[in-house]
């Protein structure tokens, strides 16, 4: 979705606009906020941090301005600022993260390890949206977020047995992709 497109849509309606956005890019605010605070954050404080990008988004859109490019950039920067956000207030809590111990004594033998590890996850990140909608959807709220079935069924509007029938189906397509990209399971894990 261009900046245009999301302006246009505005003019029309707030509430379409909003929730086209909502629907565009909530997958990809999830994938950001989740690399972010995994491991720091609880479900419940990711799924505050997506929602408080989505209204800071909302509400810090310059309904005039002449930018036409594509809004994912602008929200990916919102959404790492937020993240951002959460984990020095998780942090201050007493909360840490695997972070601070690479930070605390890097290990170079294990550098190339990690660079390779960020890497799968990026492509499982991409191969995942490649889904479509709603599979890249239960995909992500199912194995990235901890959602069951019930709870997945309210957000893309199906019945708990269609869930888990097109979440199987799409972890079966999501696995021949990472396959054809040269991953196999045991680099995921």
């Amino acid at each position: 979705m261009t900046d245009k497109d999301y302006r246009n849509e505005l003019e029309k309606s707030e509430y379409n606009a909003q929730k086209m956005l909502f629907d565009e890019y909530i997958n990809y605010v999830y994938a950001i906020v989740f690399s972010l605070l995994r491991g720091v954050a609880e479900r419940e404080d990711i799924d505050e941090c997506v929602s408080d990008t989505f209204s800071d988004i909302f509400s810090g859109y310059d309904k005039n301005s002449a930018f036409d490019g594509e809004m994912k950039g602008f929200i990916a920067i919102i959404a790492r600022r937020n993240a951002a956000n959460y984990y020095k207030r998780l942090s201050s809590k007493g909360i840490t993260s695997p972070l601070e111990e690479l930070n605390a004594a890097p290990d170079t033998t294990d550098l190339s390890r990690e660079f390779e590890k960020a890497e799968i996850r990026r492509l499982l990140i991409q191969k995942t949206l490649e889904l479509g909608e709603p599979d890249s959807t239960i995909v992500f709220q199912k194995y990235f977020c901890g959602r069951n079935s019930k709870e997945i069924a309210k957000i893309v509007s199906l019945k708990p047995s269609a869930v888990r029938m097109r979440c199987t189906r799409a972890v079966r397509r999501l696995k021949e992709m990472l396959s054809e990209a040269g991953i196999g399971e045991e680099d995921i894990q």
